[in-house]
């Protein structure tokens, strides 16, 4: 099974009921070694804010203050992308997706940052294919006949 239903999101607060999608990611050597994307909304808001992060650091010339706002938006962006996935694959981003120091300068923050949106790039795309796969999956067990047109 690719998604399933989990009842606890290890993030809220405890006791509080969570219902959200788990995707495990890759074939099978992938899925055996537990990698899967446990929160799949909080990770497309991660991809997306640090997309938008990373143009900004290579469209403008950044002053130092907009330096260190950008590095401390990264740390909080890798945390949270850390947060959406599970173990192997957090140990994976603590290897590729190294913290910045604070009194890192924009040639270092704009590689990291473009060095962070490739790794997750890649795994984005292999959740949404993963996705479309159980999508197509679901599809052709409904059959032809079995959709809203066919009545």
């Amino acid at each position: 099974m690719i998604a399933r239903q989990r009842t606890r999101d290890r993030s809220e607060a405890a006791g509080a009921p969570a219902r959200g999608l788990t995707i495990v990611i890759g074939e099978a050597r992938e899925a055996r070694r537990g990698c899967a994307v446990t929160s799949p909304s909080r990770l497309m808001r991660t991809w997306r804010t640090l997309t938008a992060l990373n143009g900004a650091l290579h469209a403008d010339a950044t002053d130092a203050r907009a330096v260190h706002r950008a590095i401390r938006t990264y740390g909080t962006l890798r945390e949270e992308i850390i947060r959406s996935v599970s173990a192997p694959l957090a140990r994976e981003v603590h290897r590729m997706i190294p913290p910045l120091e604070e009194d890192a300068g924009v040639v270092e923050a704009r590689m990291a940052c473009a060095g962070a949106l490739g790794w997750l790039d890649a795994l984005m795309t292999s959740m949404l294919m993963q996705l479309a796969g159980q999508g197509a999956a679901v599809a052709a067990a409904d059959g032809p006949d079995d959709g809203p047109d066919s009545r």
